[in-house]
């Protein structure tokens, strides 16, 4: 793509081809022990294969969600409309920018929501992918003011979100930080007050510390076929129990597997319930020594 298309889609550039910092929800996420693969790959002389794999899943994804917007600019009928929504992609990290709208006089608006999906529907099919290719991610959510182009991140909502993950996601799960869970709360209201069902709730778990979280495993619900959500539910179950034996010997990363498989197995739970899918935690769980 060139800098003059790129330009006209970039939402944080205006008309005027001048730079503006939009208040926009951010969204800040990195690969969990991503600085181990890759000197592992090295040490084992590895490195061009797992660089080869690492890029392919990242490119999957994100030739997928770049593909309808590129193609959407060049339609002649509703083509030269911005992007809803930036992403920059550097090592390990994703920044994604989405600048919230101003209503435009359009019937039931409520403001925050669209951008919120288009966040939560991105975020949860790279989680999914990842997830289900072995690369779990961490991340923060946030509200505030940001601007992106190929070559400047700026902003206050990117440092936000990079510090909210850093500091607060601790597991492979992608946080809301108080501005973003507020600015929530209030969307939750406005559906209430126009008597409608509050469709991005369900994408949604609180955590036992209070955190809220994005519910990732819920895309798979997404489509007609019964066997690609069983089939997808299985490969998560099978990498997470992967993970809980290749890090059975190391407490500090085995609990963020542990942690994993909850929310899995918390998923599983919910209507209309996939028993067969859960991961076995017996031997996590604290127990009474009888016998040394």
């Amino acid at each position: 793509m060139n800098d003059d298309i790129n330009n006209k889609r970039n939402p944080y550039i205006n008309d005027e081809e001048q730079g503006e910092l939009r208040h926009s929800i951010v969204a800040f996420v990195d690969i969990l022990g991503f600085k181990e693969f890759v000197k592992n790959a090295k040490k084992e002389g590895k490195s061009q294969a797992f660089f080869t794999d690492f890029h392919d899943v990242l490119s999957t994804w994100f030739k997928r969600i770049e593909s309808v917007p590129e193609i959407m600019f060049k339609m002649s009928f509703i083509g030269g409309k911005k992007d809803k929504n930036r992403i920059r992609i550097f090592t390990d990290c994703i920044l994604m920018g989405c600048p919230i709208r101003k209503n435009e006089g359009h019937h039931n608006f409520i403001e925050g929501c669209n951008e919120f999906f288009e966040v939560i529907q991105t975020l949860d099919l790279f989680q999914l992918e990842m997830a289900n290719s072995g690369y779990f991610v961490r991340g923060a959510i946030t509200i505030d003011e940001l601007y992106m182009d190929d070559v400047i991140i700026y902003g206050a909502g990117a440092i936000d979100a990079y510090e909210a993950e850093s500091k607060q996601a601790i597991y492979p799960r992608i946080i809301l930080t108080k501005p973003a869970e507020a600015a929530l709360m209030e969307i939750d209201k406005d559906f209430v007050k126009q008597g409608r069902d509050n469709y991005i709730s369900k994408y949604f778990y609180r955590d036992n510390d209070g955190q809220l979280f994005l519910n990732y495993l819920e895309s798979i619900k997404i489509g007609d076929s019964d066997y690609q959500f069983v089939d997808e539910l299985e490969k998560h179950k099978l990498m997470v129990e992967k993970k809980l034996s290749e890090y059975q010997n190391k407490p500090h990363i085995l609990e963020k597997y542990i942690w994993a498989a909850n929310y899995h197995n918390c998923f599983c739970n919910q209507p209309p319930c996939y028993d067969d899918y859960k991961i076995n935690l017996t031997q996590y769980q604290m127990q009474p020594t009888q016998t040394f």
